[in-house]
């Protein structure tokens, strides 16, 4: 093993990449993401279910059902409260009697792309209840059959997602977590909050998802970089030679010949002009 990283073999090592802000409004402006039709709509609550509530993979996604998911309203707003069950950080029983299972409340903002209407037109459209991902009908509005959508298509769904809106990069379910991660970490949330929308039991774990833009790698850089070079400031009658107060002229005839045959003559009103001379 450590022959192997001596050699370089190893020392990279491959993650999904998150998906960044300008990446998630080329999804939004392609209509991948949408309301109109079951397809778009079941890839907007796929992706946010990711990035909201920190779902990964397709295990956590292909035991979903729709009792899960509590719509609701208050002084603050729509929200979707998510409530987890056994997932890979928490199997119940005994030995995790002290740990909890996920319950998260996201309050979510008016306007056309607040989550909390999407999932309920989705949830809606399911009937409220049994599995959460089901294979989508065409026409509009949405509707969805009985039948569930396979392990191999939500493997592949958010890979599926990136392709159709062009995004170059290592796609995977992961990134939906990753995003989630990486968001919060560049607004300044603290790990311990990160951790609680992830499902993380480790501050090293989190800190495998999170991932710095290129703002904060400039703002590092700039901090270790060598100190800059201050030139001596000299007086200006020393650099040019003395100061002439020429404020009290109104025209100011301008020597050179800007026009052929001729000068140009400017007025100039209530400003003060110094001349180095």
């Amino acid at each position: 093993m450590k022959d192997a990283l001596s050699r370089g073999i190893g020392g990279k090592r491959k993650q999904a990449d998150p998906i960044l802000p300008e990446d998630e409004a080329v999804i939004w402006e392609k209509g991948i993401f949408g309301m109109n039709n079951a397809e778009p709509l079941q890839n907007t609550v796929f992706f946010y279910c990711c990035m909201l509530f920190g779902l990964k993979g397709h295990d956590e996604h292909h035991s979903l059902e729709c009792n899960q998911f509590l719509l609701g309203e208050d002084n603050r707003g729509k929200f979707i409260e998510f409530r987890g069950r056994s997932t890979k950080t928490f199997k119940g029983g005994l030995a995790h009697k002290e740990l909890h299972n996920k319950q998260i409340r996201h309050y979510c903002q008016p306007g056309d792309r607040c989550m909390a209407n999407f999932f309920k037109i989705y949830l809606d459209a399911l009937g409220n209840e049994g599995p959460f991902y089901r294979r989508s009908l065409a026409g509009s509005p949405p509707r969805y059959g009985s039948q569930l959508v396979g392990v191999n298509k939500l493997k592949s769904m958010m890979k599926v997602i990136c392709e159709k809106a062009g995004l170059k990069g290592n796609f995977t379910n992961h990134s939906g977590k990753r995003t989630c991660a990486t968001a919060l970490y560049q607004k300044g949330v603290d790990e311990q909050d990160i951790m609680g929308r992830t499902g993380h039991r480790s501050e090293m774990g989190v800190r495998a998802y999170k991932r710095g833009n290129t703002d904060i790698a400039c703002t590092v850089s700039k901090a270790l970089d060598p100190p800059e070079l201050k030139c001596p400031k000299k007086e200006p009658e020393e650099a040019c030679g003395h100061l002439v107060d020429i404020s009290n002229k109104m025209n100011v005839r301008v020597p050179e010949k800007l026009e052929a045959g001729g000068s140009s003559t400017y007025s100039y009103n209530n400003c003060t002009f110094i001349s180095y001379q």
